[in-house]
């Protein structure tokens, strides 16, 4: 078999064999194999040529996605399989990653737990539900968790939790406890650390911004309600405000002096 031309592609070479057959090789690999025009080939050296040529492109490619950011092993996995990489290759491509630990699960656990820690606001059960996604096993995983500290989850959940409130301050005290519990749940926060962000949030109810947040709810669902009877209006609008989480007492005082002003 002898080769008739190489043609130059956008990453790497096309050799064409005067037999038909064709395989694709890098720049290194064209000059570690000698692979130029009138070379000439047995059938098996070609085969043996093509399986190294696939080895040596994939470690290439792979190399260059790996470049961009942090990949774990499944993720190249998977990116050499869209790139019609055999099953037969991947793990012979995979192993030489890990030999120059261009893969290493291990330190993308620890650095991505890291980096969530600094930018991010997920607890530790989200972080590792995403882990999980990104196929690292139960053990690595475990390991990344341990750079996520009690502390670290309690002064996030209170982090978040602040926010939560300040977004949501137009609500009822009771509303928003729910809705900030909620929320902690949703980012994956322990039940523990939870009940230690709201006990102290349970400390900070404030009285004027609860009866504004009352009125302000209050005087909307009386104007949704404008067209009904008196009688009618103000239980529709009692019934709201209570299932919104404000106490009965705050609703009548609100309704009575609502009744005071239309006179």
């Amino acid at each position: 078999m002898k080769i008739v031309q190489v043609k130059k592609m956008k990453k790497n070479y096309k050799v064409l064999f005067d037999s038909g057959d064709e395989l694709i090789a890098s720049e290194d690999f064209l000059i570690m194999a000698h692979l130029f025009k009138d070379q000439e080939f047995t059938e098996e050296e070609f085969h043996a040529l093509q399986a190294q040529s696939g080895y040596d492109r994939g470690v290439q490619l792979a190399m260059n996605y790996i470049s961009y950011q942090l990949r774990t092993k499944k993720e190249v996995d998977q990116y050499l399989k869209e790139q019609e990489f055999s099953s037969e290759d991947r793990p012979k491509i995979l192993t030489r990653l890990i030999e120059l630990r261009l893969i290493d699960d291990r330190f993308y656990a620890e650095s991505f737990v890291r980096t969530q820690l600094s930018l991010g606001d997920k607890g530790p059960k989200q972080l590792k539900q995403k882990m999980k996604q990104k196929g690292l096993d139960d053990e690595t995983i475990e390991y990344g968790l341990t750079f996520y500290t009690k502390d670290d989850e309690l002064d996030l959940a209170q982090v978040v939790a602040l926010k939560l409130n300040k977004r949501i301050h137009h609500k009822s005290y009771r509303e928003r406890l729910q809705k900030i519990r909620m929320g902690l749940m949703q980012k994956g926060y322990d039940t523990s650390i939870i009940e230690q962000v709201m006990q102290q949030i349970s400390l900070e109810l404030d009285e004027e911004e609860e009866t504004v947040a009352l009125e302000k709810t209050g005087e909307q669902l009386l104007r949704r309600h404008a067209r009904l009877p008196l009688a009618k209006r103000e239980q529709k609008v009692k019934q709201s405000l209570y299932t919104k989480g404000f106490s009965l007492e705050a609703i009548q005082i609100f309704l009575e002096k609502e009744r005071e002003n239309e006179e």
